[in-house]
Order: C-alpha cells, then sequence, then structure tokens
C-alpha cells in the first residue's frame, strides 16, 4: 500500500512540474483561422547622399509602400518618387521608381535595421553608384504617432496579396494594440476593403489632445464611407467606444483649431452636401448641414443649369461658387463660369434656386441677402388653365425671371406648395 501511495505522489510531483513548466497561454496568440500581422504609416527626414530627403512609407504585413522627396518638397513632386518592396529580417529592399518616367526602377534601397535611426544604401539600377542613407523618424511637437506608445497590429482571416486583386481582401476582424511587446488591448471589428484592406487611422476625435483610433469599415457606392471609432479614455487608461451618434457619421473629418467634426456626404446622383458637428457634454450634437443646389444662368440666350455644391473651411459651411452683390447693388459671378454648366432641358426644378450673398473677407462665414426662388404663375395654355414656373436667371449682373410655359410637363393644374 505505501509503495502504491509512494508511486501516485511521484504521478503528481512529475504532472505538476510539467505545468510549471509548460509555457502559459497567451491572449496574444491568434484563434484558428486568422493571422496577425503589423500595420503602420511613418515619416522620417535625413539625407541620401549629400541631399536632404523626406520619406514617407506605410507598412501592411511584410508589405511597404510609400514615396519621397528632396527638400523642400513641392506639391507635384512629393509622391513622384515611388517606393515598393519587403520587409526581410530586420530590414528591408525597397525598389525605387519615378512615377512620371513609367514603370522603370530607378533605384535600389537597402535599408539595414528599422531599430531606432534608419541607415542603408540607394544602388543605382546598374549597380555602379552607391549613395548612403540616413534617417530618423519625425515626430515634433503635438504629433498625435508621438503620444501613440502602442505597437498595431490587426487580426484577419488572411494575409493581404500581393497585386491588384480585389477578389480576395482580407476581413479584419479585430486591431490589437501592443506595447512593450505584450498585448494591451484588443478592439473588436469588422472591416473589409475592396482592392486593399484598410489600416486604422490616428485622429484626434474628441479634441482631448489624446490620440483616438478610427478604422473603414466597408468601401460603399458613394462618399458616405462609415467608421468605426474609439476614444482614449484617460482616466481608464484605455480606448472605449466613441458614442453613437459619432459612429453614425459617414467618412467624419476633424478640425481640432475649430473643434468642428464635418462631413461631405450623398444623398442621391444629383445631392451633395456637408454637415458639421460639435461635442456637448460627451455627446455629438449636429450644428448645420447644407446641400447642393442648381443655379440658373444666361449664357447668352442659352439658358443653363449650375451645379452648385458646399463645402467645409474655417469652422463653417460655405458656397465657394456663388452669386455676390456689391455695395452698389450690382450681381456678379464668383467662380462660376456659365459655359462649364449644363445647358437647362428644363427637366430639374427641385432645388433649383439663386441665393444671392453679401462678399465678405475669407476668414469671415459669408452672409446671405437673400434667395430667389422659382414663383408659379397662372397661365394660358393649348391644354387650358396651368401653373407654370417663372424660373429666375442670372443675366450679366441683375436677375431675369423667364416663363417656362412651352413645357407642358412642368406645368400644374393646381398651384403647387
Amino acid at each position: 500500500m505505501r509503495g502504491t501511495l509512494d508511486f501516485l505522489c511521484c504521478i503528481k510531483l512529475i504532472l505538476a512540474l510539467l505545468l510549471l513548466s509548460a509555457p502559459p497561454a497567451s491572449a496574444a496568440q491568434p484563434p484558428s483561422g486568422t493571422v496577425e500581422f503589423p500595420v503602420w504609416g511613418r515619416t522620417w527626414n535625413g539625407t541620401l547622399g549629400t541631399k536632404e530627403v523626406e520619406v514617407v512609407l506605410s507598412r501592411v504585413a511584410d508589405r511597404l509602400s510609400g514615396s519621397y522627396c528632396y527638400l523642400p518638397c513641392r506639391a507635384q513632386t512629393r509622391s513622384q518618387l515611388v517606393l515598393a518592396g519587403q520587409v526581410q529580417g530586420e530590414g528591408a529592399e525597397l525598389t525605387e521608381r519615378d512615377s512620371g518616367r513609367g514603370s522603370t526602377a530607378t533605384g535600389t534601397w537597402h535599408i539595414e535595421s528599422w531599430k531606432g535611426d534608419i541607415t542603408g544604401t540607394w544602388t543605382s539600377p546598374d549597380g555602379k553608384r552607391t549613395l548612403a542613407l540616413k534617417l530618423r523618424e519625425t515626430r515634433v511637437g503635438d504629433d498625435l504617432a508621438a503620444r501613440f506608445p502602442y505597437e498595431i497590429r490587426l487580426l484577419a482571416d488572411a494575409l493581404p496579396e500581393e497585386g491588384d486583386d480585389c477578389s480576395s481582401t482580407p476581413f479584419v476582424s479585430a486591431i490589437r494594440l501592443y506595447k512593450d511587446g505584450a498585448m494591451f488591448q484588443a478592439l473588436a471589428t469588422e472591416s473589409q476593403g475592396t482592392c486593399g484592406i484598410f489600416t486604422p487611422q490616428l485622429v484626434d476625435a474628441n479634441f482631448d489632445g489624446w490620440p483616438d483610433l478610427t478604422i473603414a469599415q466597408f468601401l460603399p457606392a458613394g462618399p458616405n464611407m462609415p467608421h468605426q471609432t474609439w476614444l482614449y479614455d484617460v482616466a481608464k487608461g484605455r480606448f472605449v467606444d466613441a458614442p453613437a451618434a459619432l459612429q453614425d457619421i459617414s467618412s467624419a473629418e476633424f478640425d481640432p483649431v475649430h473643434r468642428i467634426i464635418y462631413a461631405y456626404w450623398r444623398a442621391s446622383c444629383c445631392e451633395h452636401g456637408v454637415s458639421t458637428y460639435r461635442w456637448k457634454e460627451g455627446d455629438i450634437e449636429e450644428v448645420e448641414t447644407q446641400s447642393s443646389y442648381l443655379l440658373p444662368v444666361l449664357d447668352g440666350n442659352q439658358r443653363r443649369l449650375c451645379y452648385i455644391t458646399p463645402s467645409y473651411r474655417n469652422g463653417f459651411i460655405e458656397f465657394a461658387s456663388r452669386v455676390e452683390q456689391a455695395v452698389d447693388g450690382q450681381l456678379k459671378l464668383r467662380q462660376i463660369d456659365p459655359k462649364t454648366c449644363d445647358i437647362d432641358e428644363g427637366a430639374f426644378l427641385e432645388r433649383t434656386y439663386i441665393d444671392i450673398w453679401k462678399p465678405d473677407s475669407n476668414e469671415q462665414k459669408p452672409t446671405l441677402l437673400r434667395t430667389e426662388a422659382i414663383a408659379w404663375r397662372p397661365v394660358k395654355t393649348a391644354a387650358g388653365q396651368r401653373y407654370c414656373p417663372e424660373v429666375p436667371f442670372f443675366d450679366d449682373g441683375r436677375i431675369r425671371r423667364i416663363m417656362l410655359s412651352e413645357n407642358p410637363d412642368l406645368c400644374s393644374e393646381e398651384g403647387p406648395q
């Protein structure tokens, strides 16, 4: 009996030692059928040979893409020199191309390491010339990236494939944040791009100075792209779901200077608009919404309709293309060329009018003076008494009203309300 007890004790001891020596289960391990890969976007400044450059790169799994320019960078050259390649161990190899000269490679970048400052070499296509590469990551001032200490990895059902195959974009189910090699937080999501995955973006969604996260969920037919957003809760030290009112704003953009959230939207093929929002007591409230309209103009004797859309600028919504009234009462077109407007075939009357604005400086919200709208007048037609539209047209500095009674389909037996 004593021998049996000793044997059982030995077995229990061995099992205990095995359990203690086994590696603990890690929450960071991807679930079966999924893969995890890093994503980031970074900017570096430094030198290529003796010339100063700015380099912008994005990483998705082991694929790298971006561009660089020689300082001072100009708008037309900022993305002309294109970089694409793969992470290789602690470094990477990138092929350089000049987008203005076709697809021929203009050089190869060999990056030795991503840790700390980047060092490496540039080699000419024939291998006869080399230049030293020295770069330092750019994180200055109030840059959100400087206040974001986490590594971002995505959990998806597959790795992104090379090429332009738009039929097999991975489905992303979570954003995983790592700090010092350990997983800090996992944010569940449902995101799937069309010809490439969507990656999380840093924003200051609530204008508190702390970086928040947002990711597009899918690509709809129009610009109303849904996003999922998380706010950084300083008290909890965690990311939390943004209020539902913010989640419902498609393609939200954030203006920290004026503390305004704004969004461009499309309601149909012929209606586009802008909405603005503010934070109030921890939630979002709408401030203003403006939508497009049709402005009638006369180009000689040709009737035309100009499609006027609103835009957001400096904390307010404005119509940059508009009719303005000078101090002497004279009307003028601002940023409107009648010859570029569509010929009026008498088919559109909805949202057709002329807003007349007071000229203002670029820093102030324009003031609407009045609106010239369509009036419905009783007219005798071949079909009998009808109400037909009298449409205001801008005509060389004045408003000229024209009765559109030639098209019976535009008229009504009763006066429209």
